[in-house]
């Protein structure tokens, strides 16, 4: 064996021992992701509950299935569009202008915007 097919040896070894290092990384996130998949949906299945505990409330007082899903959908319109989400924005007190909410400076006119602008 020559000294190029020792390289070559180290090579292919040193390639199986970092293949099988990024699949053990690969599984521990699969196991991870799992995990909070699992998380969500717990979490969606309680908000769900909550829903229709908070619904159902409602109609025994006297809001009507209607008038809660009118109500949905003013609120869904809120950000111009009907599409079962609600991107808050914010308002800047200076230039009325909106924004996401991760800015802390207006984009137009740079004045600080206070959480309290949130449409």
């Amino acid at each position: 064996m020559d000294l190029f097919d020792i390289f070559q040896q180290y090579k292919i070894e040193q390639n199986h021992l970092d293949a099988r290092s990024k699949a053990n990384n690969l599984n521990a996130k699969t196991v991870d992701n799992k995990v909070s998949i699992d998380e969500l949906n717990s979490k969606i299945d309680n908000l769900s509950l909550v829903c229709m505990a908070m619904s159902e409330l409602l109609e025994e007082v006297g809001f009507t299935k209607e008038a809660q899903l009118a109500k949905i959908e003013e609120i869904d319109l809120r950000d111009g569009k009907l599409d079962g989400k609600l991107h808050l924005l914010n308002v800047c007190s200076q230039c009325k202008r909106k924004s996401a909410p991760r800015h802390k400076n207006c984009l137009y006119c740079g004045t600080k915007i206070s959480k309290s602008s949130v449409v």
